[in-house]
């Protein structure tokens, strides 16, 4: 007599089951009474839980779960709503709107189209060279500049060309995600290497200068000592990619001569598409060359400045009409997907906030009290892991205080182990609250399971190759504890 095997959970039962479950978790942490942990960290442990599980399993629109701090917050009070809202409204979502605005321009008139065909004639039809290929850009550009405008200029483009062939909803693309990630991972990658490659660095620079130094530590000292680490994690994560990731297809798709003769079929560039690519040229151009002008025009930040070139764009007319209206924008825009990006920034906050990151953060320092690897070990896996679910320049703050202070009651000389986790807190990759690389692909709707997942496996790998390199390093080569 053949027995009834049970049936599978069919999807509607597996979405109520994740609907519910992720609210239950965060419930049960904030009931339970808990001396250790007060009020505010089981509540925003039991949101970062509940964020997390439903951008993974997207029982809900991914902007959705990008409103619930807010929704959370006015209900069960662990932190003013008022003290995260400025995150709904702030640089880096004005950026992501501006370059979305600007973008549409493109699509407007066939910019986008030509774009990606110039993209596909540089790199090749093939997948993975794509996306080694914007890996390695994206890291490069991102030594000497912040990662956030690498990501908006970048971005942009890969979805251009996405959109050239055939590709219009990134999140059920492997492609498309894949190509997102690259660009987000490598801008990540690309900040261990200088100071200039972000806020966390130039924070851990001042704390140095300020607790172990009392004078200026040089930019070029930070290059030559993080070079071995530098060059490790940028060839692990290479190696990741290119093994790791497999795309939809071998091929994007055509050949060099179908593409060449594609583009030719295009003719010269028309004067609405000079106006447009010389809007977003000149956009990540007063981006980059922010240090030129700060001081006369304090308020034209790498955001505004996007907004500023989006905003000329409704008033430059070509033929009477202007490079885009309102009406075509709004329906080529991906609002929704900006709210999943400003959630996740206030999700960082509140964990940082409230105390809850470096709550996290006492409960593994006594670990390290008695030095060696052990020590390297615990602060490095803080900082990493603390980098995935808060800003990473909120990480720096918490960590690299606490790792001098507790290298010299050692009686150690606190600079390699700085040196290690500051490599260690740029290594953001798995949720939109990481750093900008991510949030902005989430903002342009990258699958965010694939990125959670894939950034799981890639945070333990490079934590390894950080925590391994940085010991010996340490351990065997005294130039590394000089600054």
């Amino acid at each position: 007599m053949e027995r009834d095997h049970p049936s599978k959970m069919t999807a509607q039962q597996q979405r109520t089951l994740h609907l519910l479950g992720a609210p239950a978790v965060f419930l049960l942490l904030v009931l339970l009474p808990l001396e250790s942990a007060a009020y505010p960290i089981r509540g925003s442990l039991g949101l970062l839980v509940w964020m997390s599980w439903w951008w993974i399993f997207q029982p809900v629109h991914l902007a959705v779960t990008g409103l619930l701090p807010l929704v959370v917050l006015a209900i069960f009070n662990f932190l003013p709503v008022a003290s995260i809202l400025p995150a709904y409204a702030q640089q880096l979502v004005i950026l992501l709107i501006g370059a979305n605005i600007l973008a549409t321009v493109w699509t407007r008139w066939g910019l986008d189209r030509r774009i990606a065909l110039v993209s596909l004639l540089s790199f090749g039809a093939g997948a993975k060279r794509q996306i080694l290929a914007w890996f390695g850009i994206a890291v490069l550009l991102s030594t000497i500049l912040p990662n956030v405008v690498v990501a908006a200029a970048l971005m942009p483009i890969v979805l251009a060309m996405l959109r050239f062939v055939g590709i219009k909803d990134v999140t059920q693309s492997k492609l498309g995600s894949a190509l997102l990630i690259a660009v987000a991972w490598g801008t990540s990658v690309g900040g261990v290497a200088t100071p200039l490659g972000g806020a966390p660095n130039l924070l851990t620079v001042k704390l140095i200068e300020e607790q172990l130094l009392g004078h200026e530590f040089l930019f070029i000292t930070w290059v030559t000592h993080l070079a071995p680490l530098t060059l490790l994690i940028f060839a692990a994560s290479f190696l990741f990619m290119r093994f790791t990731f497999r795309p939809d297809a071998e091929g994007i798709g055509g050949t060099r001569d179908y593409f060449s003769q594609e583009l030719n079929a295009l003719g010269s560039m028309k004067a609405p598409e000079k106006w447009a690519l010389g809007l977003f040229a000149a956009a990540t151009l007063l981006s980059f060359a922010r240090q030129l002008y700060a001081e006369s025009i304090p308020g034209l930040t790498p955001a505004l400045a996007f907004m500023t070139c989006a905003v000329l764009s409704f008033t430059i007319r070509h033929r009477g009409e202007p490079l885009v209206d309102w009406e075509y924008a709004e329906k080529h825009m991906i609002w929704g997907l900006i709210y999943l990006f400003a959630g996740g920034s206030a999700l960082g906050q509140i964990l940082s906030q409230t105390g809850t990151a470096q709550f996290l953060a006492d409960q593994l320092v006594p670990l390290a009290e008695g030095g060696g690897f052990i020590a390297v070990a615990v602060f490095s896996f803080l900082s990493i892991a603390l980098t995935q679910s808060t800003s990473n320049t909120a990480a720096a703050a918490i960590v690299v205080p606490i790792t001098i202070s507790t290298f010299q009651s050692l009686g150690l000389n606190p600079i390699p182990f700085v040196y290690i986790v500051a490599a260690a807190g740029n290594c953001g990759f798995m949720l939109p609250s990481s750093s900008g690389g991510p949030a902005l692909a989430a903002g342009y709707g990258v699958n965010l399971k694939t990125m959670f997942v894939r950034g799981l496996w890639l945070t333990l790998l490079l934590w390894l190759v950080i925590l391994f390199a940085g010991y010996l390093l340490a351990t065997y080569w005294p130039t590394f504890g000089e600054a």
